[in-house]
């Protein structure tokens, strides 16, 4: 089973748009997974066509059931299935870990040691938040791979540097699995200059970590988003459906061969 998080801290850069499409994607080229929703503004569940204020449990549920030792919520109480993938969701009740669970030994390891309880998928996806803290580091520490998106914009490179710092502290004192496994282009427009010259200077700067495939600007995407769906399910043959299919492509060469 492999554990990857798609993390940026930069907002704004299509990460949660990019988690729920790498997820389906997956899925459709016949690998089972597990998505689980780690950002406190649950944009992820909306996205999938759940709804967030109406869950009993989530995520966080589980997390603080765990930190207390207490096994009362089970993982079949909190997973959904939304198009074949299975979906740990969340809502705003996440934004009170740090203040309900910031004094437990291990608070870090949390979602490290829920995952010891998931069996038969082949990816688990996480959703991070745009924020080094707290769940960002719970992530960080129960994944083996990173991947970052990278929005085509003047200051893209701007905060990537504190994040790869954040990496390398983790991988160096928490998980020494943990390794940056890819990072892509999103809402990219091969007309403009600029998103070209960026790509180029990405490429400079991570080599054979970059993927070919880029995320071309696709208002399906979004849309497809706003209706509780992925692009794949929305507008098949549109550019999105095609670039993030492209990009699971990569992904399963990378991580499989």
């Amino acid at each position: 089973m492999k554990v990857i998080s798609i993390l940026n801290q930069k907002g704004g850069v299509a990460k949660t748009t990019s988690a729920q499409n790498i997820s389906f994607g997956l899925k459709k080229l016949g690998k089972k997974v597990l998505l689980i929703d780690f950002d406190p503004q649950g944009n992820l569940t909306s996205g999938v066509g759940i709804d967030k204020r109406g869950l009993e449990y989530t995520i966080y549920d589980l997390m603080k059931d765990r930190a207390f030792g207490l096994q009362n919520i089970g993982l079949e109480d909190v997973i959904m299935n939304k198009e074949g993938v299975d979906v740990l969701p969340t809502n705003i009740k996440m934004s009170k870990v740090n203040l309900e669970l910031g004094g437990v030994p291990g608070r870090e390891n949390l979602l490290k040691e829920i995952l010891k309880e998931v069996y038969g998928y082949d990816y688990v996806i996480i959703d991070c938040p745009p924020s080094l803290d707290n769940l960002t580091f719970n992530a960080l520490i129960a994944s083996q791979k990173v991947y970052i998106p990278v929005q085509t914009e003047f200051y893209a490179l701007e905060g990537i540097v504190e994040l790869m710092d954040t990496i390398e502290l983790i991988t160096h004192r928490m998980n020494e699995d943990l390794e940056i496994g890819g990072v892509f282009a999103t809402m990219v427009d091969g007309r403009i200059k600029l998103h070209n010259e960026v790509i180029e200077q990405l490429k400079e700067f991570f080599g054979e970590r970059m993927f070919n495939t880029t995320i071309r600007r696709n208002v399906k995407v979004t849309e497809a988003s706003s209706y509780g769906v992925s692009i794949f399910d929305y507008a098949s043959r549109s550019n999105g459906a095609k670039d993030y299919l492209g990009l699971c492509k990569e992904i399963l060469k990378r991580e499989e061969n």
